[in-house]
């Protein structure tokens, strides 16, 4: 049987790879969306959306204020020093808020959006075996679903598939890797109520480590306990008891309580081997990559999403226009390096940032651990305010200007 031809075929059905494939079908372009998954609970997946990410979802057509899914929006942060309350900060943009939304509940909402489209086919449950090459360059996929194999071809093939893409792994992209010292467990517990008013996020800082808690949706408070790289292997054999019993140690009383409460009722564990890395070059052999599969983010910030909903719409912008057309391979390659241009500054800018507040945590010096007790008398100097403001903007609102123009 002939393999069946699209002019655009996506790897990953995340935010990014989903947004992507909507941009694309509904505007006439025959497109492929593959997905090695068949029940988007069953990967992990990054759930925060910062207003970068609220505003790229709204211009692609998926308002997430106006939908029917499990969500909860924190416009409240209170930051805590070993234990003890430290500031209850209002960084500028915040109001806006952080939405924490369900992944799967939002990309099957995407998915079926893009189902109105007769040109969008969807493959659900289908990995990524390998590539198929036509004089060179990549022209299609290798798909594999319950043993059985079969091809699909595509004008042009994007990289949708995060951290661990195929794509990347397959066509042996050059990366450059910033080595990172930490890991982090994600877990999520009752949301305690009593001791946080709805909608806060909680941090609480601690000798060589930090916790971090957004405000869930199904009323839940996610927790994200950040731990020395490669650590989790010793703190999972001493069982889940032991590693709550720790992280009690230096945790507020309420927290504590609620934390003793909740034992055997923690849910969605999970994890993370921390890392920042980017390729050298985003495209290769006709291939293009973006969001993680291009440029792996770490937690910090919330950027992930974000970050990889702006490279699909800049994406877009490039290759719509082409797509509609008669256009050479030349074409769809200087488009490329013209995404990768355009989005670099950005997920720059958002790395080194990132890379810095793990290693303060981690490495908490004497000048550090005086900063940390002192941020409220310092957070407001002028200066030091200009500067949580640079920073702010640059979680909040982005690098650069970035919207549809197709």
């Amino acid at each position: 049987m002939s393999p069946k031809v699209y002019d655009v075929a996506i790897c990953g059905a995340g935010p990014a790879g989903a947004a992507l494939a909507n941009i694309f079908a509904s505007r006439g372009i025959k497109t492929a969306l593959v997905e090695r998954q068949s029940d988007f609970s069953k990967e992990f997946r990054g759930e925060g959306i910062m207003p970068t990410g609220y505003q790229a979802l709204k211009d692609i057509g998926f308002d997430l204020k106006k939908m029917e899914i499990p969500m909860e929006v924190n416009r409240r942060i209170t930051v805590y020093y070993r234990g003890k309350h430290l500031i209850d900060p209002d960084p500028p943009g915040f109001e806006d808020g952080l939405i924490w939304v369900s992944q799967p509940a939002l990309l099957e909402y995407m998915i079926q959006q893009c189902q109105k489209y007769e040109n969008f086919g969807f493959y659900r449950g289908h990995r990524v075996k390998d590539v198929t090459y036509q004089e060179g360059r990549v022209n299609g996929l290798c798909l594999v679903n319950n043993n059985q194999e079969f091809n699909i071809r595509a004008k042009v093939i994007i990289g949708c598939d995060g951290r661990s893409s195929t794509l990347r792994r397959r066509l042996n992209f050059e990366i450059k890797d910033y080595k990172q010292i930490i890991d982090i467990i994600w877990f999520k517990i009752p949301y305690p109520h009593d001791f946080l008013k709805r909608g806060t996020a909680f941090a609480n800082i601690v000798p060589n480590g930090l916790m971090v808690c957004p405000a869930c949706y199904d009323d839940k408070l996610q927790i994200g306990w950040i731990i020395a790289k490669g650590s989790y292997k010793e703190l999972n054999k001493q069982g889940e008891e032991a590693w709550i019993s720790e992280i009690q140690k230096t945790c507020p009383p309420e927290l504590f309580d609620h934390l003793e409460k909740s034992k055997g009722n923690i849910s969605n564990k999970f994890v993370l081997d921390v890392g920042i890395d980017r390729c050298k070059s985003w495209n290769k052999n006709g291939v293009l990559l973006l969001g993680d599969a291009a440029h792996m983010m770490n937690p910090v910030g919330g950027q992930g999403i974000n970050i990889a909903l702006r490279d699909a719409i800049v994406a877009a912008n490039h290759l719509v226009p082409l797509l509609k057309k008669d256009h050479s391979n030349k074409a769809i390659d200087d488009a490329f390096l013209e995404i990768e241009k355009e989005r670099l500054p950005e997920v720059i800018a958002v790395q080194d940032f990132q890379k810095r507040p793990t290693t303060i945590v981690r490495k908490q010096s004497t000048t550090t651990t005086f900063l940390i007790k002192n941020i409220r008398t310092i957070s407001k100097s002028r200066f030091v305010r200009k500067i949580l403001s640079k920073i702010a903007n640059l979680i909040f609102y982005g690098k650069t200007e970035v919207e549809i123009k197709v």
